[in-house]
């Protein structure tokens, strides 16, 4: 099977049915980014994890991939530390990020709930969008972004799938962001095995 991505930004507070769904029919390759929205005062609820605390960085959120978190971070900010082209616009080297872990919760229920119940998409079974993940960890966000993949085994080759796609490219180069997290949840059975949340965002 092959291997599959999708993307999406949005400014506060697209929320709602504003992120729209950029892989309902996965393919290989599938992006989508979806459009801004005007601004407003507030990112969301901010109920942290619908009061289930925040997920931990373990194997089951990480695929048990040795050094997950600082292996993701060098090879964001690396990739942000350089200027690169994205399709076809010319972006500048930008801004490291600094992992944060409400991010990091918000991207591993996503991908959870992804490999528990065999679907990719933005959108959660339970309708929720990225922006209304990330308030509902507790992160008050002005700007907000998810990049997602699935059949990746490795830290290197599904960052290499996403700087390769314009959209995902887009994500991980916007200036605006300065925060984020990365899951990855494997499940046995499961149409691509392993599931990869992405969540970028700048607090308000």
């Amino acid at each position: 099977m092959p291997a599959v991505l999708g993307a999406l930004f949005c400014l506060a507070a697209c929320g709602g049915g504003g992120d729209g769904d950029a892989s309902a029919s996965p393919s290989a390759g599938s992006a989508g980014t979806v459009g801004l929205s005007p601004p407003s005062s507030s990112g969301g609820s901010g109920a942290v994890g619908s009061g289930s605390g925040l997920l931990a960085l373990d194997a089951g959120t990480s695929c048990g991939l040795p050094d997950f978190r600082n292996s993701l971070l060098q090879q964001i900010n690396a990739a942000r530390a350089t200027a690169r082209s994205c399709g076809a616009t010319a972006l500048p080297a930008v801004a490291p990020l600094a992992w944060n872990d409400r991010l990091f919760s918000a991207a591993a229920r996503h991908s959870r709930d992804m490999a528990t119940n065999n679907y990719f998409s933005h959108t959660g079974l339970d309708g929720r969008s990225a922006s209304q993940r990330v308030a509902d960890e507790g992160y008050a966000w002005s700007w907000v972004g998810e990049n997602i993949a699935a059949g990746q085994s490795s830290v290197s080759t599904v960052m290499s799938g996403w700087l390769a796609s314009p959209g995902h490219c887009a994500n991980i180069m916007r200036a605006e962001y300065r925060d984020v997290g990365v899951s990855c949840v494997q499940q046995a059975g499961s149409t691509y095995g392993r599931y990869w949340t992405m969540t970028l965002a700048r607090p308000q």
